[in-house]
């Protein structure tokens, strides 16, 4: 008990605190927030302030959020990758901001991507600005932050050879990354019982929240992947079993928690987006569950 007690009252941690240079870390941190506005700004062509505040467009809000979150988990990813020990602490911080600057530049290279080959049935500028579509704004925010997920992943779980070694092991996991979402928008559009692109096209939201929270969860299973093994054999292997389980929690929403409905057809025919959030909330769930059981 006394040994238990001296644990609880012990202040070595607090003095760890004010010594760390860790407080140099968050600074930067901040810093490349602060410059991911105007670096996605660059990006649009609409002046995002005006839409967030004078237009009150919740379509751009939702986006931007959802990019805001990666971009925040991305300098998080970053960070708790561990710097190299023999380095000063002035190399260390110059690595997370390379990092960082390079992983951002990925994060808005996957809305491009998704926007050519994951949304390419619609314009997705007009959705967003000219419709006010909640819905696209949805799906967007999910390849933002399954896209970060991703990334962070693939930073922590860098092998340690060199920096051009790294910064290749980052660029072939995104490009894994994205391919993945491509094949789930594809199989998720002939399984799901109703014509994605339309719905969303047609500013029905629960087919965005939805498609958006199950993109989510496929980046979940595909991170986790990625930390634990650096084996693109095994990735490979993993992905087409991340598909499964996803179109199997869809199957379990639909058998289980929603006897006396059909998903597809709350979705599509009622637009229930209470529904849609229950399925998506169920797939992010079992990605979860699923990648705790093999962590």
């Amino acid at each position: 008990m006394n040994e238990h007690l001296q644990v609880w009252l012990d202040t070595t941690s607090i003095v760890e605190i004010f010594k760390s240079p860790s407080i140099l870390y968050f600074g930067l941190g901040l810093v490349l927030v602060l410059l991911a506005k105007p670096i996605k700004g660059l990006t649009t062509h609409y002046h995002l302030s005006d839409e967030l505040t004078k237009k009150d467009n919740k379509a751009v809000a939702i986006a931007t959020a959802g990019y805001i979150f990666g971009v925040l988990t991305i300098i998080r990813g970053v960070m708790i990758s561990g710097g190299n020990p023999y380095a000063t602490l002035w190399r260390d911080l110059v690595s997370v901001g390379i990092w960082t600057i390079l992983s951002l530049t990925l994060l808005l290279a996957s809305a491009w991507i998704n926007r050519k080959f994951l949304l390419n049935r619609f314009d997705l500028h007009k959705e967003l600005i000219g419709d006010r579509n909640v819905g696209s704004g949805v799906v967007l925010a999910g390849t933002y932050i399954g896209t970060a997920l991703m990334i962070s992943a693939s930073i922590s779980g860098t092998t340690g050879g060199s920096l051009g070694f790294e910064i290749l092991d980052a660029l072939v996991y995104f490009v894994i990354g994205q391919l993945g979402f491509i094949l789930l928008g594809a199989i998720y559009q002939h399984t799901c019982g109703y014509d994605v692109h339309d719905e969303i096209e047609r500013d029905n939201e629960a087919a965005g929240v939805a498609f958006g929270a199950t993109l989510i969860a496929l980046a979940i299973l595909i991170s986790g992947q990625i930390r634990r093994d650096d084996s693109l054999v095994a990735l490979a292997v993993w992905i087409p079993i991340s598909l499964l389980v996803l179109l199997g929690s869809r199957w379990l929403v639909d058998l289980v928690i929603l006897p006396d409905a059909r998903i597809h057809e709350e979705i599509a025919r009622d637009r229930n987006w209470g529904v849609a959030l229950i399925e998506g909330s169920a797939a992010i769930g079992i990605a979860l569950l699923l990648d705790a059981t093999f962590s």
